[in-house]
């Protein structure tokens, strides 16, 4: 039976002369309103030897304007019933909030006021600094955290995706306050933001509105530029030291598709068969006949200039070579014969019939929009979601594997005793050993 097609509330998209982009929907019902303010200024434009700056730029810009203090700030926004949040992923930092309809023009006047004129205070700095610093002495305790930091690393080198987005400490120790105060005059800027409106509004009045609080932003910031694609990784072999520990992480992962890619529908498929579930194929292959670990995936990780494709997991030190050879064979496997035809149908009923429920609230609406923009593909793909996935052949997941699943080359990640670990590893390939503080 074909799917029936999403249907989302009409978009209106406007530039301003300021160069901000505003995608609104009137959605009636609930008599709520969610809002995105979306700036291309991820950790990719983190400066050398600052790792973590937009993710720290974005946590600090909050607890304080030039008309707001940090502690004014959350009053207000408390008043009205809300919570301002803010986040920051490879690619952008975005600022929102959900809250009673009769609140939206005042809790703009908020959110905009803090994304666009911060002032960073002292005190507000050094203090989340602080906070920052001591999470990753806290992350450094969780050897699955050291793995997937250890993997950006490994898979994307020197590629601005090759950090996490908090950073480490040693880059976010070093980092002061003119530094984060520059960072936001030159990344923060109209002509790379995109302000969503979505929910119980009035179109003319929301969008009277975004013109008037932020039409009139100016900043000196710059067009936001994409990272150039990253090299190709070569199988190499990392063995990440902790002693300590009696089950070790694995990790295998190359450089792959972005999220415009025309391929982007077939690598959702390919990787929901391959390892994306509890009856994949890994999940197969891993607990159900070896019984090697509890959990197993695989699957696409895309940004707007490239992605991930990662298998991952975890077992005892004895069985790390052998769980390593399962998963390379399954991968082998997959780019040979594609999916079955039942494995094929399998998952496209599951993944088209999940993907509604991504689309019952504002919120959810909202950030499917800011997606679109920051990802720089149509607004028809979420319409479309169904049926494109419905489309998808056991030959085109055949060819997205083969094109990006790390059987021949891409990274190998231990984080386990190397001691016990790395000769055994050898047979993938020449080792290189890394003391697990590396990647603090």
């Amino acid at each position: 039976m074909k799917p029936s097609r999403i249907v989302l509330p009409p978009v209106h998209t406007e530039q301003l002369p300021n160069g901000v982009t505003v995608l609104a929907a009137e959605r009636p019902g609930v008599p709520l309103a969610s809002a995105r303010l979306v700036m291309r200024a991820g950790s990719s434009l983190d400066p050398a030897g600052r790792f973590g700056a937009a993710n720290l730029v974005a946590e600090v810009a909050r607890r304080g304007t030039h008309k707001r203090t940090g502690k004014r700030i959350d009053e207000e926004v408390e008043a009205l019933g809300a919570e301002l949040g803010s986040g920051t992923d490879e690619d952008a930092t975005s600022f929102g909030f959900s809250a009673p309809v009769e609140s939206l023009a005042k809790l703009l006047d908020v959110v905009i006021d803090v994304a666009t004129d911060p002032v960073f205070p002292a005190q507000e700095f050094l203090r989340l600094q602080r906070r920052e610093l001591a999470s990753m002495v806290h992350d450094m305790d969780e050897p699955a955290v050291v793995a997937d930091r250890a993997m950006l690393w490994a898979a994307y080198g020197s590629h601005p995706y090759g950090h996490p987005v908090e950073g480490t400490a040693r880059h976010i120790s070093a980092l002061r306050r003119a530094q984060a105060i520059d960072f936001h005059r030159k990344r923060y800027g109209p002509a790379s933001t995109v302000l969503v409106l979505v929910g119980a509004l009035d179109l003319g009045r929301a969008l009277d509105l975004a013109r008037a609080k932020i039409g009139r932003w100016r900043a000196p910031a710059a067009p936001a530029r994409d990272p150039d694609p990253p090299a190709a990784c070569p199988r190499r072999v990392i063995c990440v030291d902790k002693p300590e520990l009696t089950q070790s992480q694995v990790r295998i992962a190359t450089p792959a598709l972005p999220r415009s890619s025309p391929q982007y529908f077939p690598a959702v498929v390919a990787s929901s068969v391959f390892g994306g579930g509890f009856t994949s194929r890994l999940m197969e292959a891993v607990r159900v006949n070896r019984g090697l670990s509890y959990s197993v995936r695989g699957r696409f990780a895309m940004s707007r200039s490239a992605g991930l494709f990662a298998m991952a997991s975890f077992t005892k030190n004895e069985s790390v070579v052998e769980l390593i050879e399962v998963l390379l064979g399954e991968a082998k496997k997959f780019c040979d014969s594609g999916p079955s035809q039942d494995e094929l149908e399998r998952t496209q009923s599951y993944v088209s019939g999940l993907y509604p429920l991504t689309l019952e609230t504002h919120d959810q609406i909202a950030d499917k929009l800011a997606d679109t923009a920051v990802y720089g593909v149509p607004i028809e793909q979420v319409v479309q979601y169904r049926e494109r996935v419905r489309e998808v052949t056991a030959e085109q997941c055949r060819e997205v594997a083969c094109s990006h699943f790390p059987v021949e080359q891409g990274a190998i990640v231990v984080v386990g005793p190397a001691k016990q670990l790395a000769r055994s590893l050898e047979r993938f390939g020449p080792v290189t050993v890394l003391p697990a503080r590396r990647f603090a």
